[in-house]
């Protein structure tokens, strides 16, 4: 990461400490990370974790903003029409994980707004780009929204393979299934985390 794109990620890493559980669990190689969603601050969580070997997927509105979609590609940002997904964007997003990089997804779509830590259900078919690429899904989880100065938490969860779907026909009912598989291992990763949490307390 150069110089000038280090400043903001620092800032609000500094701003917005955080503390990581399985650093260890990540892969070397291309593959799709699935984390849950707060505020834009996760972005520069992550981004500070895989530092210029990341890419984000996200939806084509953020993009429309001449200055604001600069920034987003500067930093890795792949923009994408939730409701149609067009070739191009599924083609890059799927290209950036085979060629050995990490593609994060915020797979609940948008933001958390609930005011809870409750995982949204997942849509959009993160999983796809993990099976079109046979590459591992990490699963990544944030304790909460992101609160000036106080320590917030993200763990990393062991890399996992869905190949058994690798010959299957991706239809709307096997992409839902996956999506099922996967937001129940995020689940499993904040479960863990939870504990790892109240045991610090303690």
């Amino acid at each position: 990461m150069n110089f000038f794109k280090k400043i903001p990620v620092c800032l609000a890493n500094l701003l917005f400490p955080i503390k990581v559980y399985g650093k260890e669990n990540i892969p070397k190689d291309g593959a799709v990370c699935v984390c849950n969603h707060f505020s834009f601050i996760d972005s520069a969580y992550i981004r500070a974790l895989f530092k210029d070997d990341v890419y984000f997927l996200g939806k084509k509105e953020v993009f429309k903003n001449k200055f604001a979609g600069w920034i987003l590609r500067c930093y890795g940002g792949i923009p994408i029409d939730r409701e149609s997904p067009d070739i191009k964007s599924l083609f890059t997003a799927t290209k950036v994980v085979k060629e050995g990089y990490k593609l994060v997804i915020f797979p609940e779509g948008t933001r958390n707004k609930t005011g809870t830590n409750e995982l949204q259900q997942i849509k959009g078919g993160s999983a796809v780009f993990a099976v079109k690429a046979k590459r591992p899904i990490v699963p990544m989880m944030i304790l909460h929204k992101a609160r000036l100065f106080k320590r917030n938490a993200l763990i990393i969860g062991e890399p996992f393979y869905l190949e058994d779907y690798y010959s299957k026909k991706l239809t709307a009912d096997v992409v839902d299934e996956m999506d099922e598989f996967v937001r129940q291992k995020m689940i499993e990763q904040q479960k863990i985390l939870f504990t790892l949490i109240a045991k610090k307390k303690k």
